[in-house]
């Protein structure tokens, strides 16, 4: 394994809000945002990804990310699955059942 101390370019990618979806008064948001890494010759070729984040009007907090905004809330549904339960109303699987 080789590890380089000094990292001769900082990356940097472009973060565009694409969608969201607000549940009313005190019940929170979904964002989707697409990043888009500017790539550094020879060093970072990073494709661009969406990721999939729950407000609650006080933190916003990134629950997934993917290929396209459908695999991000896909992935942010099991994510949310498995930390928060089934007890809690899922907005990822809310979003997704809707049909986005």
């Amino acid at each position: 394994m080789i590890v380089e101390d000094n990292v001769e370019e900082i990356g940097h990618a472009t973060i565009e809000l694409v969608k969201s979806y607000g549940f009313g008064p005190n019940e929170g948001a979904v964002y989707i945002y697409k990043v888009t890494p500017q790539p550094i010759p020879g060093v970072m070729y990073l494709e661009e990804f969406y990721v999939a984040s729950f407000s609650d009007d006080n933190t916003e907090i990134a629950w997934g990310l993917g290929s396209s905004p459908e695999e991000a809330l896909k992935e942010a549904t099991e994510k949310w699955k498995k930390e928060v339960g089934e007890e809690e109303e899922n907005p990822f699987k809310k979003i997704l059942e809707e049909g986005e």
